[in-house]
């Protein structure tokens, strides 16, 4: 027993440590873009591409996660990506082009896409009573990530300069690598489990399909945002940079309330997981449509497009909550993120095409909103309650 604690108090301190350091690296670098400019060129174009790194580099990494956790076992691999991320971070702070920024950015966000795909993993190991609650755990530290790189990023460059705000992360990074060491004398496969089950047939699950629209909405919000919003408030609702990135960081802390209830709502009232959808859904709609036609009170329609995420939480608990064992767990979350950050990349690349050929931010705000209401479709299928290997019949 006293060697079940140890392992599982090291376990959650790991789980937390990576979580916390799943979105610093996404979220840091469109709020200084303007400092990095001052020293070699940043075009639009580039800016794109920058944006576009993460969810691409996300979608890669759940298309290679599963091979080495088969291969070498869930925590080793999960030490491997945290060296990653640290060493990305490190080339980011000592970029001299647009080329080495991209480059440390694709590293220490292959790095955390792995990790993203493998968190679930850990809680189920770990945590097979507690699901909802870990979860819920470990998704507020997400959102937290994504909020204190945003938040940090502006002050640090105004102090020190962009290259600690942007380095500082490595070493934020470097805490997870305490836990996961001693970790690895757990080491080992999911479920000690033969291969070819995690290549499970799961785009032919109607719940499967539906967990994917559900976190390919919220990829599509987020990952959009982390790359354009700043640019956008500053062109389209004529706020200062640092307004700007101020909002960014109120878009990024939207995700904190929702991450901490959630899950458990999720986990302990079943029938309300299809009225998270839509009521995500509802508000991302309604803060696209607040910024477009720029109502009064542009810091509400962004905590309307903040909440529009709300199914993200939802979707990470779903690959938990409607799967019945590990390795239906490992599959349903490698093929929904897979799916959900390809459509996130394409999505943020056709902002930065729409803003080119428009010359303004009207275009993908109505993109923003036709995502919103679409995803609405998805909460039919949720409603359901059905489990992805009774469809598959695994």
């Amino acid at each position: 027993m006293p060697n079940l604690t140890a392992n599982r108090f090291l376990a959650l301190a790991a789980i937390a440590l990576i979580a916390i350091n799943l979105r610093t690296a996404v979220s840091s670098l469109s709020p200084v873009v303007t400092f990095i400019q001052q020293e070699f060129s940043l075009p639009v174009v580039a800016i794109g591409l920058l944006g576009l790194a993460a969810p691409l580099a996300f979608a890669f990494a759940t298309s290679i996660s599963t091979k080495p956790a088969r291969r070498w076992g869930v925590e080793l691999t999960l030490l491997i990506t945290v060296f990653a991320i640290i060493a990305g971070n490190s080339i980011r702070a000592i970029a001299i082009d647009a080329g080495t920024l991209f480059a440390g950015s694709m590293l220490s966000l292959l790095g955390m896409g792995i990790g993203n795909v493998l968190l679930p993993v850990m809680v189920r190991r770990y945590f097979p009573n507690r699901i909802g609650i870990v979860s819920s755990f470990y998704i507020t530290l997400t959102a937290l990530s994504a909020t204190i790189g945003s938040l940090f990023a502006v002050p640090v460059a105004e102090a020190a300069g962009w290259r600690l705000s942007l380095g500082q992360w490595a070493l934020f990074a470097a805490f997870a690598l305490i836990p996961l060491f001693p970790l690895l004398k757990n080491n080992r496969p999911p479920d000690e489990i033969n291969p070819e089950k995690t290549r499970l047939p799961v785009w032919k699950s109607p719940t499967a399909l539906a967990i994917v629209g559900v976190q390919g909405m919220t990829a599509i919000f987020g990952y959009v945002s982390f790359a354009w919003l700043p640019l956008l408030l500053v062109e389209h609702s004529g706020v200062s940079e640092f307004t700007a990135g101020s909002l960014l960081a109120l878009f990024a802390i939207m995700g904190l309330p929702v991450s901490l209830v959630v899950p458990v709502l999720a986990s302990k009232y079943p029938r309300a997981q299809s009225w998270i959808v839509f009521f995500s859904a509802t508000v991302g709609s309604l803060g696209a449509l607040g910024i477009l036609f720029e109502f009064p009170g542009l810091w509400l329609w962004v905590v309307l497009l903040g909440l529009g995420p709300t199914m993200f939480p939802l979707a990470l608990t779903l690959f938990n909550l409607r799967s019945r064992s590990q390795q239906t767990v490992l599959a349903v979350s490698s093929f929904g993120q897979g799916v959900s950050y390809s459509l996130a990349s394409i999505a943020v690349l056709m902002v930065g095409i729409l803003r080119e050929l428009t010359g303004g931010w009207e275009a993908s705000l109505w993109l923003m909103f036709a995502v919103a209401i679409t995803s609405s479709l998805a909460g039919i299928q949720i409603a359901k309650r059905s489990f992805v290997d009774d469809e598959l019949k695994v």
